[in-house]
């Protein structure tokens, strides 16, 4: 019996020391792990960053497109290349683009309110020249308390010409689109829909001229013009456009007083833009604008817009009408974003539009010795956008839109514009009365139908007929050159009226939109 009872405490033993062996050898328990958790604050998409009550959505999408007829300008249109001649060599049939952009759209609740981070990075490849590789940014903003810093969506801007049109930027509207703007603004929220918003915003500048007739234009060379007797036409070395004036430029002011209902929107928005010029000089380079030569007194151009937005749901679930004019003076990108001057060339006759804030004249400020004060008059712009979008079924929808732009000029800037070297226009000397009128307006009508394949993939076609009503060189409509390029030909060129067709395809995914 004692010998039985030893062996059973010897067993014992030994099961214990192998258990605590065997023990030693387990792993240690792993941490919980943390699992990402969906966030229903802020709608679909929104997840929970681990370890914070930071809530993200990730999206973006992927786009292809094709363009027939923008003869080398997919974004602005066949208006916008400057010198562009209409030429087996110089223009484009037919464009290629592919962009993938991702978003980054952060939420917080604080105690002021929710604190908002939001980031577009996007890339764009063109099939023509100066296309777009680099990686970029459209949106980068930060948003609390009614607060807005960062590259947003300018407070003037009411029509959306992207949600109709894929040819947006040929359009003619203060629509910064996707391009974005820089802001830093506050709103104010006063309930039922009403809301007004003051902004100070990046400068919408488009050029203050400083109109020198220095240079001797019946000898000057330009890039892909030989100047004739007296008369030359304006290439890109002619400076279409051309900011010679100040830099040092203060930011916009933005106002803004919106409401937002079940029956639509409508808005009203102005802009104060500080249109001050630089130094006068001796010839229309910027080398020549130097303090010494003093300047002439500041000036502040001014835009107005108002916009409306009528839903329609009598006619079909989704349609609605929008509408949006503007009124600048000295601040004519106000009145449209997009395009910029242009000169389009076809067959021997050429058409063209100068867009520039103002313009300016002069050699020394007064009491100077020999001081000429000259001019200094702001350019005058107006604008009209507006747009139909019908849904024929839920997933089937066709918009039609249309946009018209109109630059003008007091008689002393136009004139001066004409004598100007800067410009190369036309004899020193030539005004609006003996043909030099640099007035113009453009204007273009399109349509696009789009099919929602599924709720995140749709297909659709737009085509946009343009008119560029053009300015003109002399009484005789003519300007003489002898080599208007390597693509052109040489002999008499008039001026008139252009008109240009457009149309593009797009296949679109979005990735949580």
């Amino acid at each position: 019996m004692k010998m039985v009872k030893s062996a059973f405490l010897a067993s014992a033993a030994g099961l214990v020391a192998m258990s605590g062996a065997q023990a030693a050898d387990l792993p240690v328990k792993a941490k919980p792990v943390e699992y990402v958790k969906v966030c229903s604050l802020y709608g679909a998409g929104f997840y929970y960053i681990p370890g914070t009550d930071i809530c993200m959505k990730v999206g973006g999408y992927v786009r292809f497109q094709q363009g027939f007829g923008s003869s080398g300008n997919i974004t602005s249109g066949p208006f916008t290349q400057t010198g562009s001649y209409n030429t087996r060599e110089s223009s484009t049939d037919y464009q290629f683009r592919t962009r993938a952009i991702a978003t980054f759209d952060t939420r917080q609740q604080t105690a002021y309110g929710t604190l908002r981070t939001y980031l577009i990075l996007g890339f764009t490849n063109d099939s023509i020249d100066g296309a777009t590789n680099s990686l970029y940014t459209t949106r980068a903003f930060i948003q609390i308390a009614g607060f807005t810093f960062g590259k947003a969506t300018s407070f003037f801007d009411f029509v959306s010409t992207a949600a109709v049109a894929y040819n947006a930027g040929h359009t003619y509207s203060p629509d910064t689109g996707d391009a974005g703007h820089i802001v830093a603004a506050y709103t104010a929220q006063f309930g039922n829909g009403m809301s007004a918003t003051i902004s100070a915003e990046q400068a919408r500048r488009r050029g203050v001229d400083y109109l020198s007739t220095a240079v001797n234009i019946t000898t000057l060379q330009l890039t892909g013009a030989q100047v004739g007797t007296n008369t030359v036409i304006p290439t890109a070395a002619g400076a279409l456009g051309a900011d010679l004036g100040n830099n040092a430029i203060l930011q916009d002011v933005v106002g803004n007083l919106r409401v937002d209902q079940a029956w639509g929107s409508a808005q009203i928005a102005a802009a104060l833009h500080d249109a001050s010029a630089s130094y006068f000089g001796s010839g229309p380079t910027r080398s020549t604008l130097t303090e010494n030569n003093g300047h002439p007194d500041a000036k502040w151009g001014w835009a107005v817009t108002g916009g409306l937005r009528l839903n329609a749901p009598m006619i079909g679930a989704g349609d609605y009408f929008q509408i949006a004019g503007v009124y600048a003076q000295g601040a004519t990108k106000y009145a449209s974003n997009t395009p910029t001057s242009t000169q389009v060339f076809s067959g021997q006759s050429v058409g063209f539009a100068i867009h520039n804030d103002g313009g300016f004249t002069g050699t020394a400020a007064t009491g100077s010795t020999a001081a000429v004060d000259g001019i200094f008059q702001l350019t005058t712009a107006w604008s009209v956008f507006a747009s139909y979008e019908h849904f024929w079924t839920p997933s089937l929808r066709t918009s039609l839109y249309g946009s018209y732009l109109n630059i003008s000029r007091p008689d002393a800037l136009n004139d001066a514009m004409c004598a100007s070297g800067l410009y190369n226009l036309a004899s020193v000397g030539q005004t609006r009365a003996s043909g030099c009128n640099l007035d113009s307006s453009q204007w273009n009508i399109g349509t696009r139908t789009q099919w929602n394949v599924t709720k995140d993939l749709y297909v659709g076609v737009d085509v946009i007929y343009h008119k560029l009503n053009s300015g003109s060189y002399n009484a005789a409509g003519t300007a003489i050159v002898s080599a208007p390029g390597t693509a052109g030909k040489s002999g008499v060129y008039t001026t008139g009226d252009q008109d240009a067709f457009v149309g593009t395809w797009r296949i679109h995914r979005d990735i949580v939109p």
